[in-house]
């Protein structure tokens, strides 16, 4: 089964390096427990490779990201809680360290992002994860969360609307940091 491939010519492999971690951030949000999340991504390339799922014709992507979410949503279930928790960074950043004063608003953004998308409804939270973390399409969106396509350009519209409002409201209050260097 291994040396299988799907119809754009992907091995098992291939799609596996492509989708794990994409599948375990998207798993740890809905869950909220990344050990939880490994065992739900685990499952989904379980059931993929055991549904022959390497011979469909379509995207693999919208495939895997639907039995994922539907295998957090029952663990949410058994647990009667849903929740969209931040989780650490999974993958290591690489590259050149950026100064201490860089990296400190640099965090401080991203709390703050993640403060006001934390304002949106769940559904929207969700539509803006897929399209701009997972960078899914439209389509495959809709598919993975059962709505329609048009729905998910509604939600997405109306998250960014929000969020810029808020980014708006609260970016009066900042004070940007310009160090002297001598």
């Amino acid at each position: 089964m291994r040396s299988e491939r799907t119809k754009e010519g992907r091995t098992f492999e291939e799609v596996f390096e492509r989708f794990e971690i994409p599948l375990l951030q998207y798993a740890a949000r809905i869950i909220g427990d990344r050990e939880r999340a490994r065992d739900v991504v685990q499952e989904t390339f379980i059931k993929f490779q055991r549904n022959g799922a390497l011979n469909r014709a379509d995207e693999p992507a919208t495939w895997l990201f639907t039995v994922c979410r539907n295998g957090a949503l029952n663990i949410c279930r058994k647990e009667r809680r849903m929740m969209y928790l931040d989780e650490e960074l999974i993958e290591s950043r690489e590259g050149e360290q950026p100064m201490p004063f860089e990296r400190l608003e640099e965090e401080e953004a991203a709390a703050f992002l993640t403060r006001i998308i934390g304002t949106l409804p769940p559904r929207q939270q969700e539509v803006l994860r897929l399209k701009f973390q997972n960078d899914l399409s439209y389509r495959q969106i809709a598919d993975i969360t059962k709505t329609t396509t048009n729905n998910v350009g509604v939600l997405i519209h109306t998250a960014l609307k929000t969020l810029r409002q808020h980014y708006r409201e609260a970016s009066k209050d900042f004070i940007p940091f310009n160090p002297k260097t001598i």
